[in-house]
């Protein structure tokens, strides 16, 4: 089934909708109060009076300019939700307006949900109970997985790392529930705890009497954390050498010998025929050294609490209440969103495509696109002189790297092919006998059953992993290919009322980010087809590897306010492409004539964030970027452009000495 994990290579803009903004750093004086100088802290003294004026919503666990863009472009789109439910009109069956109207009409009719209950989905969880052995257990995963439900087995259709012409049949680990960096680490107990203690009150929902959800809770966390130890860390899933495993059908069947998975895969309508890949072999182990009919009660418990889970959201409040509850807890926010906001935010989700089309249509600035191509142009054209300018590189490797820009795909806006998926998609109206939670099952019934016929049509490169609505961006080394939807095109990032200067340090640095993953610590693995393929010599590729270490060295010299350092390791890629835009964007502004106050103001704006404790705890377990202060200061204080911009000396808390400072792609050094 189509896991959106998405592909496990992707690199995206997306996780900066999780970035950490701490309010220190290594390179801030320590016991400083008010706003700071340029020269002490730049992200700290262009953001005060913003981050003064700007307070954590109580719904949400952040503040940042992602979310400002995203409640915007949600505003948007709920107004046209409440012009069709209060425009009395009826519309065609399966069209985009009858589709998005009935369906918040069952999601928003709060009385019929819990008049139906678990109506939908009933007959799933009885099957689970009724298992009486680890066959009809299996049964009842088949049973899940036609609607598009998963727990024990995941796997994904992926373009092959290998021959991105052709997809592979990609399997995960199982579900971890809250995941391993929480039950890996000590500081994060006490969300451990609560999430145990959710397991329990989800079952007792179900029917469960309280001592045994209890001990069943219990059983289902311990599984779960066993299997998660051996589960690859997040900065790992970027790395073919960690997640790429080819498996032969008969290894694969080998791998979940406890289980009858050729049954299993015939049911998904897959064989001997399909390439596998195994991204997390360890973690398989160890879950099929558990699948035994002795431990058939956890893994039933398992299994219900992760369907319970996952449909909650479109279930009886209470189970709805009960899921919002957890989540407000992992990320520190105090109020639960009002009822017309919920039920927006899962139709917009379940009809993603649909909204995407009408945003697209109604706000999407055209003029805008093609300012945007032109400056994608203009900073392919400056990374073409930066990879000239390396001496470490041979000519024939920089001619493949320059071949890899030159062939580079640029998507904005929404695709030039809409996804046919909404002719799959049909709702029944609350007139028609529909109601919330039965229309969600048909609605993931059908969006498994897509997948499973656009994976046998092979590869599309026309496919968007992201909507227009999005503010978001995300580089595909499969594809080869820079991805900026329409959402993002807006201010801070970019505006046509801003300077040149200011959009080159906002969607700028952002198309010279996605652009430098492609020579990032993996994108630079692979070629301009999207084939994993080193293109290097051993003596570039060790010059490459000294260069990452002394990144990931210069970023471990930072701390946040608690005293913990930066992970150099975990957000090297991010690193790098944060550096290696900032050159690009800085030598585009130098040539254009515009003020590099305008280019680093920005960059250091559209960074702004403020987040909880317990959000920032997730992140630094988490996030493969570095903290926001430290990924707008830790860049400027190695752009030696910065220093004459604002007079930077030594001795000054945002100075490095030229030696330390660091980047792969260093521009030539004018005379």
């Amino acid at each position: 089934m189509k896991n959106n994990k998405a592909i496990p290579k992707l690199a995206l803009l997306m996780v900066l909708l999780m970035l950490v903004s701490l309010t220190g750093c290594a390179n801030s004086p320590a016991g400083k109060t008010g706003k700071p100088s340029v020269s002490e802290d730049f992200y700290g003294a262009i953001n005060a009076e913003l981050l003064a004026e700007k307070t954590i919503p109580a719904t949400a666990g952040a503040w940042d300019y992602f979310y400002e863009l995203n409640e915007k472009t949600s505003g948007q789109l709920q107004g046209i939700v409440s012009e069709l439910a209060d425009s009395g009109k009826s519309y065609p069956q399966g069209s985009s307006e009858q589709k998005i109207n009935d369906l918040y009409a069952c999601a928003i009719d709060l009385d019929a949900r819990n008049a139906q209950g678990l109506t939908a989905i009933t007959p799933y969880l009885e099957q689970i109970d009724a298992a009486q052995n680890l066959d009809q257990y299996l049964e009842a995963l088949m049973a899940l997985s036609a609607i598009g439900e998963s727990s024990l087995i995941r796997y994904g259709y992926y373009q092959d790392d290998m021959n991105s012409d052709t997809l592979m049949v990609g399997f995960e680990s199982m579900d971890a529930l809250i995941g391993k960096e929480y039950m890996e680490d000590p500081s994060m107990q006490e969300y451990c705890d609560a999430y145990k203690g959710y397991i329990a009150k989800m079952l007792v929902l179900s029917g469960e009497d309280q001592a045994a959800a209890e001990k069943n809770a219990a059983a289902v966390y311990d599984f779960t954390s066993t299997v998660a130890a051996q589960a690859l860390a997040p900065d790992e899933f970027y790395d073919p050498e960690h997640y790429y495993n080819v498996y032969s059908y008969e290894q694969l069947l080998a791998l979940y010998g406890n289980l009858n998975m050729a049954k299993y895969l015939a049911a998904q309508g897959l064989g001997s025929g399909d390439h596998y890949v195994v991204f997390e072999v360890d973690a398989i182990k160890q879950l099929n050294a558990l699948l035994t009919e002795e431990n058939l009660p956890v893994l039933k418990a398992y299994t219900k609490f992760v369907v319970l889970n996952d449909l909650a959201d479109y279930a009886p409040v209470a189970y709805r209440d009960l899921k919002l509850e957890m989540a407000m807890k992992l990320e520190g926010s105090t109020e639960q969103k009002t009822a017309e906001r919920l039920a927006f935010d899962e139709v917009e989700s379940l009809l993603e495509w649909e909204f995407g089309k009408i945003y697209a249509e109604k706000y999407f600035n055209e003029a805008a696109k093609q300012d945007v191509k032109t400056m994608v142009a203009t900073i392919i054209a400056e990374y073409q002189t930066i990879i000239n300018d390396q001496d470490w590189m041979s000519p024939e490797t920089k001619a493949k790297a320059i071949l890899k820009l030159d062939t580079m795909a640029i998507k904005i806006g929404y695709p030039d092919q809409w996804p046919t998926i909404g002719d799959r998609l049909m709702v029944q109206s609350p007139q028609d006998g529909g109601t919330y939670l039965a229309n969600v099952v048909a609605l993931k019934t059908a969006t498994r059953q897509y997948d499973d016929d656009e994976y046998k049509k092979g590869v599309n490169r026309e496919q968007w992993y992201m909507t227009p609505q999005e503010v978001n961006a995300y580089y595909n080394p499969a594809n080869n290919e820079i991805v900026f939807p329409a959402a993002i095109l807006q201010a801070p990032f970019f505006d046509e009322a801003q300077s040149n200067g200011q959009n080159l340090g906002g969607i700028g640095a952002v198309i010279a980010h996605e652009i430098s993953h492609a020579f990032d610590k993996n994108g630079s693995l692979y070629d301009e087809k999207g084939n994993y393929q080193v293109w290097w010599t051993d003596a570039e590729y060790q010059k490459y590897d000294q260069l990452s270490q002394k990144i990931i060295d210069y970023y471990g010299n930072y701390t946040i306010s608690t005293g913990e350092a930066v992970n150099g390791t975990l957000t090297l890629s991010e690193n790098i492409a944060d550096l290696g835009a900032l050159q690009t964007v800085t030598a585009v502004a130098e040539k254009q004539g515009e003020d590099l106050a305008d280019v680093y103001r920005n960059w250091a704006t559209i960074w702004a964030k403020l987040a909880t404790p317990d959000l920032e705890k997730n992140y630094l377990l988490t996030d493969v970027h570095a903290p926001s202060p430290v990924r707008v200061n830790a860049v400027l204080s190695s752009i030696a452009a910065f220093y004459d911009s604002y007079g930077i000396k030594a001795g000054d808390p945002m100075y490095v000495a030229p030696d330390d400072r660091v980047a792969i792609w260093q521009p030539k050094a004018t005379p």
